[in-house]
């Protein structure tokens, strides 16, 4: 290719480019090969996105990127493949929403398999998707979390803060108090003592009120 995207780590097979050793990208400029009508580099190290220039290679049957290190999304571009009929992007590390021109291969009998990329979804067979958030979005939901979590924090300082304030006014209402009631207790022992020391008084025997002289009116 014109600016050397592959480094090959072997020598080169004529039967195909699959399972070479490639290393690096996929140049951009591929697409310059109009005639191409297989494309398969599968089973190398290819790694960074699948180039948007793919989709513009008319006359593509076959595209087979299977087993590399590929990331990003699939790009809408290859929607555009009309005689694209097989298409390989298993193995990778690709992410995001299959393209719903893609996803509606099938019906067409077109062969294609995206399996084993962990963040691939929104087809029968991969995982749903969730809702679209742009990055402006996550940042924000990210913000509030942030400012949510701080906002605990500082209740929660404020709280404990609050408590222990209560705590020592409670420990030093309780150190005043403590002399008065030392008092309090050894007056009340005091008196209690007193009472006990101090000696009966009788009173005087008084008469039967049976036997005592009735006035005669």
């Amino acid at each position: 290719f014109a600016h050397g995207g592959f480094k090959m780590a072997g020598t080169y097979s004529p039967r195909g480019l699959d399972n070479q050793g490639l290393r690096g990208v996929i140049p951009s400029d591929v697409s310059k090969l109009q005639h191409l009508q297989s494309i398969n580099f599968s089973g190398n190290s290819i790694k960074g996105n699948i180039p948007l220039s793919l989709g513009t290679i008319p006359g593509l049957r076959v595209l087979d990127l299977s087993f590399n290190e590929l990331n990003g999304s699939i790009p809408e571009s290859l929607g555009q493949l009309t005689s694209l009929q097989t298409l390989n992007l298993n193995g990778n590390d690709l992410s995001g929403r299959v393209p719903a021109s893609l996803g509606g291969r099938p019906l067409h009998r077109v062969r294609f398999n995206f399996t084993d990329n962990a963040g691939l979804c929104g087809i029968p067979g991969l995982r749903e998707c969730g809702p679209h958030l742009s990055v402006a979005a996550k940042i924000g939901m990210a913000f509030g979390v942030l400012v949510a979590f701080l906002f605990l924090v500082v209740f929660a300082a404020c709280w404990w803060k609050r408590r222990q304030n209560i705590i020592r006014g409670q420990k030093l209402a309780a150190a005043r108090e403590a002399p008065y009631a030392k008092s309090r207790t050894q007056f009340t022992r005091d008196v209690q003592m007193g009472k006990h020391h101090r000696p009966h008084e009788t009173s005087p025997r008084g008469g039967n009120n049976e036997s005592s002289p009735h006035l005669l009116s």
